[in-house]
C-alpha cells in the first residue's frame, strides 16, 4: 500500500483555509460596498440652499434629508429637561417604532407639538432636586405616553401644552416632530443646520465624512439605517 504524504495533505489543507479567507474577506468588502449608509450631519449655522446642492456632488450620492432643530424645556409631571428636538419628515427619516398612536398616520397640524420621543431620552428628566426618574416610573410614562401631561417651553419663552405620539427603539436617545409643524409651532426659535445625509458604498461614505468634517461640519453614523 502506497504511504500517503501527509506533508502534502498539510499543503492543501493551508491552502485551503488561506483560499477561504480571502473568499470571506472579499464578500465583506464586497457586501460594504454594495449598500447604502447613513451620516447625520450637523453644521455651525443654518443650511443655505447653495451648499445643500454641493451635496449632490458627493460620490454615492443617494438623498439628503434636511432637519430643523429647536432647542426646548420639556416637562412631563414634575420632571424637567432642557433638549433639542428634532424636525425631520417623519415618513421618511430612518427609525425604528417601538409604539406608536393613530396620531403619527395623519399629522396634525397646529400648535400642540407632537413629539417622537426615543425610549431613553426619559433618562435625561430630573425632578426639582436634581434626580433622574426612577426606571419603573420611566417604563410607567413608555406605557401611558399618549395620556401623560406634557409641555415644551422654547427658547423665547413661550410655553405650550405637548402629546407624545410615538416611542422609538432607535435612535433611542433624541427627540422628533414633523419638520412642517415645527416650522409652524415654533417659527424662528427653530433652525436648520443639519439632516440625514444617505450614500452608498462604505469608501464614499468614509472620504464623504472626511469631506464634511474639514468643512466644518460635525458628522455622526446613523446606526439606524443601513440598506442594500
Amino acid at each position: 500500500m502506497k504511504e500517503r504524504n501527509i506533508y502534502k495533505d498539510i499543503v492543501w489543507a493551508v491552502l485551503f483555509c488561506i483560499i477561504a479567507a480571502a473568499a470571506a474577506r472579499w464578500g465583506r468588502e464586497y457586501a460594504k460596498e454594495n449598500r447604502a449608509y447613513g451620516l447625520w450631519i450637523q453644521a455651525a449655522e443654518d443650511l443655505k440652499k447653495e451648499l445643500v446642492e454641493e451635496f449632490r456632488k458627493i460620490s454615492g450620492f443617494c438623498r439628503f434629508l434636511p432637519a430643523k432643530t429647536a432647542w426646548v424645556t420639556i416637562q412631563i409631571d414634575t420632571y424637567t429637561m432642557q433638549a433639542e428636538v428634532i424636525g425631520v419628515d417623519i415618513r421618511q427619516y430612518p427609525v425604528k417604532w417601538e409604539k406608536i398612536s393613530g396620531a403619527q398616520e395623519e399629522i396634525a397640524m397646529g400648535n400642540t407639538p407632537l413629539l417622537f420621543f426615543g425610549k431613553d431620552a426619559f433618562t435625561e428628566l430630573e425632578d426639582q432636586m436634581g434626580y433622574a426618574p426612577l426606571e419603573s416610573k420611566i417604563k410607567q410614562w413608555i406605557q401611558e405616553y399618549p395620556t401623560l401631561k406634557v409641555s415644551v417651553t422654547d427658547e423665547n419663552g413661550q410655553k405650550r401644552t405637548a402629546k407624545i405620539c410615538g416611542i422609538l427603539s432607535q435612535p433611542e436617545n433624541k427627540i422628533y416632530m414633523d419638520h412642517r409643524q415645527m416650522q409652524e409651532v415654533f417659527g424662528t426659535a427653530s433652525h436648520c443646520s443639519g439632516g440625514f445625509l444617505e450614500i452608498y458604498g462604505y469608501k464614499n461614505t468614509k472620504k464623504a465624512r472626511g469631506l464634511l468634517e474639514d468643512a466644518g461640519f460635525i458628522t455622526e453614523d446613523d446606526r439606524t439605517f443601513c440598506r442594500d
